[in-house]
């Protein structure tokens, strides 16, 4: 689909919402894409996500079930 005609497509259903929130929800998305800047990681940031993902790929995880039931152990004493 070309871009005019993917836009015009958008145009419509969008003209037929009647929800507010989801019209907000929409305004949102779009204004956030307007002012997204550009983050530049260091090479220490850098290698911390290489890490991470490392250990992800390996499967060294834990769940999040997981930690709840560590931090509340930990939070009892």
């Amino acid at each position: 689909m070309e871009t005019i005609e993917l836009q015009n497509s958008i145009i419509l259903k969008v003209l037929q919402i009647d929800d507010n929130q989801l019209l907000d929800y929409l305004n949102q998305l779009l204004n956030n894409k307007e002012n997204q800047k550009i983050v530049r990681l260091s090479d220490f940031e850098k290698s911390i996500i290489s890490e991470s993902e490392a250990d992800y790929e390996a499967g060294r995880v834990i769940s999040n079930e997981d930690i709840i039931l560590r931090n509340e152990e930990w939070l009892k004493g």
